[in-house]
């Protein structure tokens, strides 16, 4: 860099700091790793990837959510408000919630299945049963 004219604005340094950089990792060899270029080196370390199961997304809206202290994840369906209980085991936990209609999924973020079930969206069955009166006792009669 010393050899190069001096920048006379952030945007003539900040291309001259690029080509050093771009320089260093990418053209000169080094000696402390066998006379390779950075760029090389780098590019035959094994590398990190994720490990365990794998969750299959396709299909489904992906939300990442926290287990609240009374091991339940809130989820909103047509502006109401569903609390799905997973249990306090898992409070305080991370979890991936994989929602697709009435469908949810809820995975640890090891890929680990928590709790899979059908959103009751609060609509009257077909043929709601009717309630019996009889059966009802109150402290009255």
């Amino acid at each position: 860099m010393a050899k190069q004219d001096p920048a006379l604005t952030k945007k003539q340094l900040q291309r001259q700091l690029d080509d050093f950089v771009t320089y260093h990792n990418e053209v000169r060899p080094h000696r402390a790793i066998g006379r390779r270029r950075p760029i090389e080196a780098f590019g035959a370390r094994e590398k990190a990837h994720p490990i365990g199961a794998m969750i299959d997304t396709v299909g489904y809206r992906v939300r990442h959510d926290k287990i609240d202290r009374s091991g339940r994840v809130t989820l909103r369906y047509k502006g109401k408000l569903h609390h799905v209980g997973v249990g306090n085991a898992y409070a305080g936990w991370w979890v991936v919630v994989l929602v697709a209609g009435l469908d949810i999924r809820i995975f640890g973020l090891d890929g680990s299945p928590l709790r899979h079930l059908t959103l009751d969206d609060g609509r009257l069955p077909a043929y709601p049963q009717l309630y019996d009166v009889s059966r009802h006792h109150t402290p009255m009669s």
